[in-house]
């Protein structure tokens, strides 16, 4: 007679005897070893009177015997490798004082699953749990402005690394942001945004008066998509192949197409009404910026792209804005009626441009800068377009993020700037020719640093830039024809 599965699993070599178990009552997870034998995992059980169907029960649950032995193979092999003279002896001095300091940390990455308290902190970096802790840091002294009262149920937004949060964390890509130090001021930690702590858009998601942030899209379903999602994607540009030299990310042809799947979602929790659901989202805030990659990413690196060869700077400019034309009104088709779109920054003067250019006559690269103000005009113009019938219903908004961008490099003091040359995390030359690095030391004081990295602002001036443009005056928001503010109230 065959043996069943609970007597087969009892009998198998890599099962702990019950003399063992008993030997941490206390409940936690044990790992013993002796020298010259592999290393035992201990799961302790509770000790009480069970009945056989419980048993038989406990045993379809129980840890799969390869994942166990895995577990104790690791743990040895992590043992070896994680050592001061593995990991240390060999590298030069300035590392190795750098890594030895963080050693610790490299050794909980990888074993942090073995132990109650790296469960713990895995829940926390998915931000379970988390709830209060991130209206304790919503409501924080940067919030001092009143936050709108508008009926706003959604907040859909698109862009690139300058307001993504996550969504590149899953993909093969160079350009995502998961890991420490980035992330190093905001409540929740290292999510996937390409700064210290909040973006632009955490911001304005704050005082359009929602309590916890947008989440990314990769991991936002069901009715939790009613509230709004954050499907913005680092290295993402207008045009498709932009960012391809970064590897992997979801184009803004990608991420409408996402909103779609989106759209047709939401349509279940309105009982497949489809007018019910467009005035639902009439209501809801879309934000869109894109651009800087197709200038970074594309027409400036004529080593990777033929853009350059194939447009002048006036036909890429009119390229770009045909094909965002599109991609928006697509946005509009499936519901969109409040956007707000954003200009490109003067991204001839972040750090990686500063690192690469020298001219005797200007600081930036005013080459770049050039380029930019052409697709500016000329999506100023695209928002007058659809402001003045060629979308019915609808109402833009243009945010000037290159004039924003412009004033505070010319009165950086006022805001309380002191560095605006140089990254506060980065490598070489103004911190701008590598970007931050896994667990690199960064400035001291990051509310005196415009740049955070080579490429993206600090919190600081995120902060700046959403108050300013929510509810700003004409002269004061960069937002035109109307404030952010006063969008919401329509």
């Amino acid at each position: 007679m065959s043996k069943t599965k609970k007597q087969l699993m009892s009998s198998a070599p890599w099962r702990v005897e019950e003399e063992a178990e008993a030997e941490f009552p206390e409940g936690k997870l044990k790992v013993t070893s002796q020298p010259g034998s592999t290393p035992t995992m201990h799961v302790p059980r509770k000790k009480n009177k069970r009945s056989q169907d419980q048993d038989d029960q406990d045993s379809l649950t129980e840890i799969d015997p390869e994942l166990r032995y895995s577990f104790q193979r690791n743990f040895q092999f992590l043992q070896r490798v994680f050592s001061i003279d593995t990991v240390v002896k060999p590298l030069p001095p300035a590392m190795a004082y750098n890594v030895s300091r963080n050693l610790n940390f490299f050794t909980r990455i990888f074993t942090q699953f073995f132990d109650p308290e790296g469960i713990a902190n895995a829940q926390k970096s998915l931000g379970l749990g988390q709830e209060e802790k991130v209206r304790k840091g919503l409501s924080g002294r940067v919030w001092s402005q009143p936050q709108s009262t508008a009926p706003v149920p959604g907040f859909f937004i698109f862009g690139d690394s300058l307001v993504d949060n996550g969504n590149n964390n899953g993909i093969i890509t160079l350009s995502r942001a998961n890991y420490r130090p980035y992330g190093i001021d905001f409540p929740l930690g290292v999510t996937g945004r390409f700064t210290n702590g909040r973006t632009y858009v955490d911001v304005l998601a704050q005082l359009l008066g929602f309590r916890t942030y947008i989440p990314p899209y990769s991991r936002t379903r069901g009715d939790a998509l009613l509230r709004g999602a954050n499907f913005a994607s680092g290295a993402a540009g207008i045009r498709e192949e932009t960012g391809d030299n970064l590897g992997a990310h979801m184009s803004m042809n990608q991420q409408v197409a996402n909103f779609g799947n989106a759209v047709l979602e939401m349509r279940r929790f309105f009982r497949g009404d489809a007018n019910a659901l467009n005035t639902y989202l009439s209501r809801c805030i879309f934000y869109s910026g894109m651009g800087s990659n197709d200038y970074l990413n594309n027409y400036f690196m004529p080593s990777f792209y033929t853009s350059s060869s194939n447009y002048t700077t006036q036909a890429y400019a009119a390229v770009l804005l045909q094909d965002y034309s599109r991609q928006l009104t697509q946005l509009y088709s499936l519901g969109a009626r409040k956007v707000i779109v954003t200009a490109v920054g003067q991204i001839g003067c972040i750090p990686y441009q500063l690192a690469r250019f020298n001219s005797n006559s200007s600081r930036c690269n005013e080459n770049i800068n050039k380029a930019i103000l052409i697709f500016n005009s000329g999506l100023k113009k695209l928002v007058d377009n659809f402001n003045g019938g060629q979308l019915p219903g609808a109402k833009f908004v243009y945010l000037d993020a290159y004039q924003s961008t412009f004033d505070l490099f010319q009165n950086p003091t006022a805001n309380g700037f002191e560095v605006i040359d140089k990254g506060c995390c980065g490598v070489g030359r103004n911190n701008g020719q590598i970007t931050c690095l896994p667990l690199q030391q960064t400035c001291t004081d990051r509310t005196k640093y415009l740049f955070w990295d080579a490429f993206h602002p600090t919190e600081v001036a995120n902060i700046l830039l959403g108050k300013a443009s929510f509810s700003g005056s004409n002269q004061q928001s960069y937002a035109y024809p109307i404030n952010i503010q006063q969008l919401a109230m329509l």
